[in-house]
């Protein structure tokens, strides 16, 4: 059995940089109980999965007859490469000293977590580079905010309201929250280029981050399998008000067979 990695609902859609070696995969038997243990999402540091990408595409995060169908190919279908690192080198890493590891979290940004038997906790962001163009960002949540919570099975739901507190964003100081909503909605058949997961679950998360009366949102579906971890992923664009829209500003699917 090929034990995968976890893909954060953070992710975004670019390359992540891995070490060298290559790192040793941690070994993990999907039992198909239809629920998923803090085992049975491993962070596999150092690896990546290869994921078929697409913009402003079509989806359908409602399904039918119990199965979610993301099979279909498409021609401007791009492959990235996506995975966890070790935090450590990076420029912001002493401002999370508990924290594990960094996935790219799209738009020159990285997601800083870590994880224990109780959840996947995201602690906060951070610029890729500490001059970007557009400005430094450091986020750095007053408390870890609860992004998945063990065990994860269907009709799970949580809220967490994390407190950015001397933020800065684009390089510009930023004091609010973000409002973080969760549920496990679906238990079911996952269909993707070559081959499905069963049973896999679906997560939906709403974010909407605020500032006096100004917030902007956006919601992540993820569906995700034992030992695998997130096998599909799509994102809404900002203040989407359907919670199972259906055109993902970004959709990523597991891609079979494209990683040696």
């Amino acid at each position: 059995m090929r034990a995968l990695l976890l893909c954060l609902a953070a992710c975004g859609v670019n390359a992540t940089p891995q070490p060298a070696p290559v790192p040793t995969l941690p070994s993990c038997i999907p039992n198909r109980d239809g629920v998923i243990t803090a085992d049975e999402l491993p962070i596999a540091l150092g690896a990546t999965l290869d994921y078929y990408d697409s913009t402003n595409a079509p989806v359908n995060l409602v399904g039918a007859n119990g199965i979610w169908d993301m099979s279909s190919e498409v021609a401007s279908d791009t492959i990235v490469a996506l995975g966890p690192v070790e935090l450590g080198p990076q420029w912001y890493a002493s401002q999370f000293p508990g924290s594990q590891f960094v996935v790219d979290a799209g738009g020159g940004l990285d997601g800083v977590y870590h994880q224990d038997a109780e959840a996947l906790w995201l602690d906060g962001t951070a610029s890729q580079t500490p001059m970007p163009a557009a400005g430094k960002t450091l986020i750095r949540y007053t408390d870890p905010a609860a992004v998945l919570r063990f065990p994860i099975s269907d009709g799970d739901a949580f809220s967490t309201t994390a407190q950015l507190a001397g933020a800065t964003i684009d390089g510009l100081p930023f004091i609010g929250t973000d409002q973080i909503d969760v549920d496990v909605t679906g238990s079911g058949r996952l269909d993707v280029p070559y081959t499905e997961f069963s049973p896999a679950l679906r997560v939906r998360t709403h974010v909407v981050r605020a500032s006096g009366a100004v917030s902007v949102g956006k919601r992540t579906t993820i569906f995700l399998f034992e030992c695998f971890g997130e096998v599909a992923h799509a994102e809404s664009k900002q203040n989407e008000p359907d919670a199972d829209f259906t055109t993902a500003a970004v959709l990523r699917r597991f891609a079979l067979g494209e990683t040696p």
